[in-house]
């Protein structure tokens, strides 16, 4: 046997589950991807009930949770009438399927208005799937592409079957479109020629120039997927057959074989399963997971697999060679010789194990891949496979050396995009330090964080781990650097939009860019178009066109967020009216944590208009990543929000509040006092009431010596 060292993903699978389980299960679909070599799949959502909202994905997902035996993700559906609604689920899903043509279920978009309102709406970090086929007379590929190019955002065509579909996807990605393909193994193995139980497939199966158009140019196709989709044997002989074939179970067996027969390589095949699927639908790696595979068995391809319901495949009769012998997920076996050992529920959703950087809602997308680089054909290291590389090796078979797809920054970007995952702050452009000075990057660890490209629009967004690492950094930002020494964003450009006023913020970013070698752009409302009538999506639509990164303060709750649903330059949220402030949080933690050691076993303590606070807001729900209680001390009227007070108690930190913050002083360790805002207040007259309810002075202070007011002491 040879091993493969990591992970194969198939991000295109229907499991029927839930409204057709005699075709195919949650249990059944993931036990045939794990005796075909696939640790982890993306399910369809043209299920019964689609999958178009958040009853329908949590009925699958509570399906999937209990009867996957391999990883999973979901896919959401786009419908005639859910445009303004489904991207709230992007965290969670796969990606969003959007059907052209005609499907299983009921998810057909007609309308291309419709289909430019999915593309504006769904947030452009996270995958969107186009399901654009060559039928008779008619081609929605073409239109989609358009419509994706105005909408500026990436897309991902589905099975490409026909020589005309792959030449439209070529001459977008050779023109510079943000578009990524995949190609189902029917399509590369199969033509209308070829005798199966029954040809109905969509796309359809394509002609021999077809077939050999598709090898000829697998450079330009990204992803291979089975396009898994199951129908009985008494289903597909009727008079009115469905269109599908079952695929999870033959994949890699047909894809060794083309290996052997030297129509592929090994990387050919890692890279279109496993790293180009990783990077375009934001899958993790899964730990101590790979696959033996056996190059030297030949065997036929029978009537019937073993474990989908199908009970027929439409490569019956076909001599293979390479089958799957073993197959170990997160340290188990969980397939060996022919038999699967995992119990359903093994199987996790790896959107819940591994959350997405930005889970409400959105992250700017990283440069899609526009082509897969050439194979080559170096001897393979040691160093590559713990790199995460990927080696199969028989007597036969020299090993190779593992590939990664390309992600480009764009021609015209002043960053240097380092590979997913993995960023060193080690930039090109250190290299123009004045000889004699230390650069502070080079006092800087090799990290790993999960934010390079993206909005920070929350708090929630943030990790424990990723927390230690920013502040890693900012420790060592703080202890080494002066004016002029580093250039980590020479060439950047800041554009800032303060639609509130900002003295703190708004200085503090300015100056920070500054110091890292960048210049600022600065929208003032009075001279903005927004007098003019323009709304504050086509205004940032414009500004991004300017600059590399945006910041962005307004006074209505939730507009930041919204938004960032209309740019790709990565965009932060300056405070957003009563609702958040996430860098001033990141800032009032890290202070936390230099002034005192340690954010652990300490009581803090929240003091002023609790209400209307966007920094208390953001630094209540931050402090949950740590072994913290906090206490509440405000009038009746401008106590902390319910919506607050509850995600704090889901995350079981203690709280309590209080009015008189005499009875709260014993216990704090950290007295974090916000102003009463005036400006938030419906009347004079309500805010007269409470302006005066707490006054801070060293008589208040004397029974606690680590006090902190952020009002006086620290930028926010």
């Amino acid at each position: 046997s040879s091993g493969i060292n990591a992970e194969y993903g198939d991000v295109h699978v229907h499991l029927r589950d839930p409204g057709a389980t005699h075709k195919e299960t949650f249990t059944s679909g993931t036990r045939a991807a794990l005796a075909g070599g696939v640790t982890m799949v993306c399910a369809m959502p043209n299920t019964n009930p689609p999958i178009v909202d958040k009853a329908s994905f949590d009925l699958a997902s509570k399906i999937a949770s209990s009867g996957a035996v391999c990883d999973y993700a979901l896919f959401v559906g786009a419908s005639l009438t859910n445009a303004e609604a489904v991207w709230e689920l992007a965290p969670q899903a796969a990606a969003l399927k959007m059907y052209l043509c005609d499907t299983f279920t009921t998810l057909r978009l007609d309308d291309n208005t419709v289909w430019l309102k999915h593309l504006q709406n769904w947030p452009a970090q996270y995958p969107l799937c186009i399901h654009a086929e060559q039928a008779a007379h008619t081609c929605s590929l073409p239109a989609i592409l358009f419509l994706a190019s105005v909408a500026k955002r990436p897309i991902h065509i589905c099975h490409v079957s026909k020589k005309a579909e792959l030449e439209l996807v070529i001459t977008a990605k050779e023109s510079g479109l943000p578009v990524t393909c995949e190609v189902a193994p029917h399509h590369l193995f199969l033509n209308r020629d070829s005798k199966v139980l029954n040809s109905a497939v969509r796309p359809s199966l394509g002609t021999v120039e077809d077939n050999q158009f598709l090898w000829d140019n697998l450079r330009y196709i990204d992803i291979f997927a089975t396009d898994h989709a199951p129908h009985t044997v008494e289903e597909k002989t009727s008079d009115n057959p469905p269109a599908g074939f079952p695929g999870l179970e033959t994949m890699l067996p047909l894809l060794l074989t083309a290996m052997t027969q030297g129509r592929l390589t090994l990387e050919d095949i890692t890279t279109r399963l496993h790293d180009n699927p990783i990077k375009i639908f934001n899958l993790p790696e899964q730990p101590n997971t790979f696959v033996e595979v056996d190059l030297e068995e030949r065997w036929t391809i029978p009537k019937a697999m073993r474990f989908t319901k199908a009970q027929w495949t439409p490569f019956e009769g076909m001599e293979v060679q390479g089958s799957v012998s073993r197959v170990v997920m997160r340290g188990s076996t969980v397939y060996i010789d022919g038999k699967v050992l995992a119990e359903p529920g093994y199987g996790k959703d790896v959107r819940q194990m591994c959350p997405l950087a930005t889970p409400d809602p959105l992250a700017t997308p990283e440069q899609p891949i526009h082509r897969v680089r050439e194979t080559s054909s170096d001897s393979f290291t040691e160093s590559d496979y713990r790199a995460g590389g990927m080696v199969a090796a028989s007597p036969k078979h020299k090993p190779l050396t593992p590939i990664s797809a390309a992600w480009p920054a764009p021609q015209d970007s002043p960053f240097k995009t380092p590979p997913v995952g993995k960023v060193s702050l080690l930039s090109e452009a250190t290299e123009t330090t004045t000889a004699g000075e230390e650069d502070v990057c080079q006092l800087l660890p090799e990290i790993r964080h999960n934010l390079n490209n993206k909005h920070i629009l929350t708090v929630k967004q943030f990790d424990r781990n990723t927390l230690h690492q920013i502040f890693t950094i900012a420790h060592q930002f703080k202890r080494n650097l002066r004016p002029g020494i580093h250039q980590l964003a020479q060439g950047c450009v800041l554009a800032t939009m303060f639609f509130e006023p900002s003295t703190r913020t708004h200085l503090s970013f300015c100056c920070a860019i500054q110091r890292l070698g960048g210049t600022v752009l600065t929208l003032s409302p009075s001279e903005s178009s927004l007098l003019k009538g323009e709304s504050i999506e086509d205004t940032v639509r414009n500004i991004q066109g300017y600059c590399d990164i945006m910041v962005m303060r307004h006074p209505v709750p939730g507009q930041v967020k919204k938004a960032a649903r209309y740019v790709q330059k990565p965009l932060i949220n300056g405070g957003d009216g009563i609702g958040e402030h996430p860098t001033q949080a990141l800032l009032d933690v890290f202070t936390i944590r230099e002034e005192i050691g340690t954010v652990n076993g300490i009581t803090v303590t929240m003091v002023g208009d609790l209400k209307h606070g966007r920094t208390v807001h953001s630094l209540a729900r931050l402090l949950t990543l740590y072994n913290v209680k906090l206490q509440y001390v405000s009038p009746p009227e401008l106590v902390m929000p319910e919506e607050v007070t509850e995600y704090v108690r889901a995350k079981n930190i203690p709280q309590t509040s209080f009015t008189d913050l005499q009875e709260a002083m014993p216990t704090t360790d950290v007295l974090y006092v916000t102003r009463i805002q005036k400006e938030r207040f419906p009347s004079p007259e309500a805010y007269e009431k409470v302006k005066d309810s707490y006054l801070i002075t060293p008589e208040t202070l004397i029974k606690r010596s680590r006090v902190w007011s952020s009002c006086t002491l620290f930028l926010g």
